[in-house]
C-alpha cells in the first residue's frame, strides 16, 4: 500500500501453471524457478525475471534413512517420485552417466505431494526441497531424513537451477516499469525486515495466513530463512550455469542468450540487511 500498490497473492492449483499464467498475462507477476524461466522462453512464453527471492535452495531425492539409500546405486528397484516434467529428466539423466537403465526403476508423477506419496508407502524416495518436504517427512514419518541433492550429483557446484526469480510477461515488464519499481522497493523492505526480525515477520504472515501458524509450518519457515537472497540480484553466473544445464539436458530446442531474459535494473541498491547469511 506505501507503494500504491493493490496487491492480490494467488496460489497456483499446480506450480506448472505459473509461467502460461504469467505468460500469457492473466496474471501480472509470478514466482518461477530458474530452469521453469529459461524452459518457457525456448516454448515461445517470454518472461522476464526482474528479481530473485530465494538463492539456491538445495534440491534432491528425499527419502526415510530407514530405506538405507546412500548412492544412486542404491535407486535401483525403486518408486521414485517427481514434481513435472523437468524433474523426471533430471533423474533419467543422473541414471544414465550411471549406468542404471530405466528398466531398474519406476518414476512416478506425485506433484507436489511427495511426502504423502513416501508416508503411502507409493514411493520410495521423490523429489523435494530441504526447507520444504524435507522437513514435511521428517515431522509426519518421526525418523531421520536423508537426501541425494541433484546438483552434488550433477557436480553442478550449485543448486541454482531451483533459484526462485520474480517475473512478469515481456509485455506486462515493459509497459509498467513504475510497478515493477515499486513492487521492488516495497520488497526490499519487506526482505530487510524478515532477515533481520524473523519472529516479527513471521507473525504477520500468521496473522494474513492463520493455517500456517502451526510447529511444522514455523520450522519450515526458519528452514528457509538462510535461502532468501539478501540482495535480490538476478546472478549472472546463475543464468549461464542453468542455461548450460537445460543444454545438456536437452530442454532447450533453440539458440537464444540465457542472460537476455532477466534484469537487475529495478533492484534497490540500499537497505541491505546487516545480518549475514548462514550459507554461501
Amino acid at each position: 500500500l506505501e507503494e500504491g500498490i493493490d496487491l492480490a497473492i494467488l496460489e497456483a492449483c499446480s506450480p506448472s501453471d505459473v509461467t502460461e499464467v504469467v505468460g500469457s498475462g492473466k496474471v501480472d507477476m509470478g514466482m518461477k524457478a530458474m530452469i521453469h524461466v529459461l524452459a518457457a522462453k525456448d516454448r515461445g512464453i517470454d518472461l522476464t525475471s526482474f528479481g530473485t527471492i530465494l538463492d539456491e535452495p538445495p534440491t534432491g531425492l528425499i527419502f526415510k534413512k530407514s530405506m538405507k539409500i546412500e548412492g544412486i546405486e542404491d535407486l535401483r528397484g525403486k518408486n521414485i517420485g517427481y514434481i513435472g516434467h523437468f524433474g523426471k529428466i533430471m533423474v533419467d539423466d543422473l541414471m544414465r552417466q550411471a549406468g542404471i537403465p530405466d528398466t531398474e526403476y519406476t518414476m512416478i508423477r506425485v506433484g507436489m505431494n511427495v511426502t504423502d506419496a513416501i508416508m503411502r508407502g507409493e514411493i520410495d524416495t521423490g523429489i523435494g526441497f530441504t526447507n520444504f518436504q524435507r522437513i514435511e517427512l521428517e515431522e509426519l514419518s518421526g525418523e531421520p531424513v536423508g537426501m541425494l541433492r541433484i546438483d552434488e550429483l550433477d557436480g553442478l557446484g550449485c543448486c541454482c537451477f531451483c533459484s526462485i526469480q520474480f517475473v512478469a510477461s515481456d509485455e506486462y515488464y515493459k509497459n509498467n516499469i513504475p510497478k515493477i519499481e515499486g513492487f521492488m522497493r516495497a520488497l526490499r523492505r519487506a526482505m530487510d525486515l524478515t532477515i533481520e526480525y524473523p519472529d516479527e515477520a513471521w507473525d504477520i504472515m500468521c496473522r494474513a495466513n492463520p493455517r500456517l501458524n502451526t510447529p511444522l509450518y514455523t520450522k519450515i519457515f526458519q528452514r528457509t530463512l538462510p535461502y532468501f537472497s539478501r540482495d535480490l540480484l538476478n546472478v549472472e553466473r546463475d543464468w549461464t550455469k542453468v542455461g548450460d544445464f537445460c543444454k545438456h539436458l536437452e530442454i532447450l530446442k533453440t539458440d537464444f542468450d540465457q542472460n537476455s531474459i532477466w534484469t537487475n535494473a529495478h533492484v534497490p541498491s540500499t537497505g541491505r540487511p546487516q545480518v549475514e547469511p548462514v550459507t554461501a
